[in-house]
């Protein structure tokens, strides 16, 4: 009499633990499905961030902007050396000094950039 009580019950029961099973598995499966495809997702990110800096790299060849920019770069530390150009190298850097705070890193930021160092412009936004 016993088993006739509770038998449809424990059937009851095990249906449902049995379901319960089921979608917990197939809710693992989809969550593990999930990070597979993020995964991809950052490998072909990847894969196209290394593919724009080689692109950018061969671009370079043809283009004077690195010359350019170096020249820039270098300019008023030879001014410094000259007679004739001091007092105007020291009259920039002065007038430089009172420049917002933000150009020197945005100036840093275009050079590497335009040489193709975007690693170099990725740490300037982040904070130590």
């Amino acid at each position: 009499m016993l088993q006739a009580i509770l038998g449809p019950v424990m059937k009851v029961a095990s249906n449902y633990m049995e379901t319960r099973k089921v979608k917990v598995e197939q809710k693992l499966k989809i969550e593990e499905a999930q990070v597979k495809a993020q995964i991809k997702r950052l490998e072909t990110a990847s894969q196209n961030v290394q593919d724009y800096d080689l692109e950018a790299l061969r671009q370079t060849r043809y283009s004077y902007k690195d010359e350019v920019a170096m020249l820039v770069v270098i300019s008023p530390f030879i001014g410094s050396f000259l007679p004739w150009t001091q007092e105007y190298v020291l009259r920039g850097w002065q007038y430089l000094d009172q420049a917002p705070s933000y150009y020197g890193p945005l100036f840093c930021a275009c050079i590497a950039a335009s040489m193709g160092i975007r690693w170099a412009v990725s740490a300037f936004g982040k904070k130590k």
